[in-house]
């Protein structure tokens, strides 16, 4: 089977974070050609997620208030479809029945969002938003489509007026409407479902720490500790008991790593070095490799789930940030949770 990551384009260097537009195609597959020619979107592409049928790939533009749809099969772009004035789309799920996309809307610079935006994807047209908490980035929803989980970020957003967010927003998909919130750690910004559907992880990119939440109870449990910034989760199906996140540039870790947690203990691993700060991570489909987004470095880095060790880096120049993979002959995707970098 042909495997493929997407790789979102948010622009490089520094000077140039935000003004990127692209999507790269890149064939990972064991002896695949690599990087293919980009796909135009909107810009400062934030997200990405796939259709269940590996058909579609929908892109969250940050600046451009719309979310691009993406032909797998032709490579090509569709037409975008217009989210509000300042929505400031970032994060993106897809339920499992593919019908539907829910989007954060964090708001854009000197504004704060509070509503996620349901999109109907047979006819491509925004449904009425749901109001969660302030600054949502990350989204989540439970493998039988009945729940959504939002990181409430806050104010994380340069620009934005008001308090860093410590909270995480079920929503009642079959209701389209939000449940209390739960206390979670500060700047909580992704989210990531285990493939069970017990438990929703959520990165705390202030507190250093990943709060696991059991769905049943709608509680958080007690945090577990990271060397640095967590700011993306991603756990394979084929292994449910551990997670893997990418931890950010922060003050405990100057390049950022990849830390496997066990799940049956809750406990972190030893981090793993790979590029500099790591932004996103999305799992093979067959569950042997997690790929690592590092935008500094810009560099896509595979590490073996078995062995814990980094492989040869594929170069991706034009600033790297969000992942989706795909095996298009298997139709089985990974989709990474979204990347929480300040905006500038």
């Amino acid at each position: 089977p042909q495997v493929y990551a997407y790789v979102t384009m948010i622009g490089f260097p520094d000077s140039n974070i935000g003004l990127g537009h692209s999507v790269v195609p890149v064939n990972i597959s064991v002896g695949g050609n690599g990087p293919g020619a980009p796909v135009g979107v909107g810009t400062y592409p934030d997200a990405i997620a796939i259709t269940p049928d590996g058909m579609h790939a929908y892109v969250t533009n940050y600046t451009s208030n719309s979310a691009t749809p993406i032909d797998l099969a032709t490579g090509k772009a569709l037409p975008a479809m217009a989210l509000g004035a300042n929505a400031g789309p970032a994060g993106i799920a897809i339920t499992p029945d593919g019908t539907k996309a829910y989007v954060t809307d964090a708001g854009a610079t000197g504004t704060l969002g509070d509503t996620i935006t349901p999109i109907d994807l047979a006819t491509g047209k925004a449904l009425a938003p749901i109001t969660v908490g302030p600054g949502p980035e990350g989204i989540a929803i439970t493998p039988n489509g009945q729940r959504a989980y939002v990181a409430d970020s806050g104010a994380f957003v340069p620009g934005q007026t008001g308090a860093i967010g410590s909270s995480v927003t079920p929503v009642d998909l079959t209701t389209g409407k939000a449940l209390a919130a739960i206390p979670v750690g500060n700047a909580p910004a992704a989210v990531a479902i285990t493939p069970t559907g017990s438990v929703a992880l959520v990165a705390n990119v202030n507190s250093g720490s990943v709060s696991p939440i059991d769905i049943a109870t709608d509680k958080a449990g007690s945090p577990i500790s990271l060397q640095g910034g967590p700011v993306s989760i991603a756990i394979s199906a084929s292994d449910p008991t551990t997670a893997w996140v990418a931890v950010g540039v922060s003050t405990a870790s100057n390049t950022g790593n990849l830390t496997p947690i066990d799940l049956s203990t809750d406990t972190a691993g030893t981090p793993i070095e790979v590029g500099k700060n790591p932004q996103a991570v999305a799992i093979s489909p067959d569950g042997t490799t997690a790929w690592v987004v590092c935008y500094q470095s810009q560099t896509l880095v595979p590490v073996s789930t078995k062995t814990q060790k980094p492989g040869a880096v594929i170069h991706l120049s034009g600033g790297p940030y969000a992942i989706a993979v795909v095996s298009r002959s298997s139709v089985t995707t990974t989709t990474t949770t979204t990347p929480s970098k300040k905006k500038s």
